[in-house]
């Protein structure tokens, strides 16, 4: 079940960015909703994953969320920037945003 949220949760961030990042994305308004609902996502992704509350993500509680090891490892490096082994919100805003850039 827990799995299912996380994946939701994602799937929502992903499908916000879709329909409102290529219709508002040369907006600074775009921007900021985007990071909104990115701090939103983390905010749930970390209540469902966070198992010792520090408030980031480690590659530990990052690893269950996916069936295929080798997935988890490649969307754990794509969402930890600074490559120190967790993903903080600042990190996983960040990440969302370069995929709207990259999808324009």
């Amino acid at each position: 079940m827990k799995r299912l949220t996380v994946v939701v949760t994602l799937l929502a961030l992903l499908g916000f960015m879709t329909q409102a990042g290529f219709v508002l994305a040369q907006s600074p308004e775009a921007a900021d909703k985007m990071a909104s609902a990115a701090k939103e996502a983390y905010k749930k992704l970390l209540a469902e994953v966070d198992k010792n509350h520090d408030g980031k993500i480690s590659k530990a509680e990052h690893q269950p969320i996916y069936k295929d090891k080798d997935k988890a490892e490649e969307n754990f490096k794509m969402w930890d920037l600074n490559q120190d082994g967790f993903i903080t919100e600042e990190e996983y805003v960040k990440a969302v945003a370069n995929m709207r850039r990259s999808r324009k």
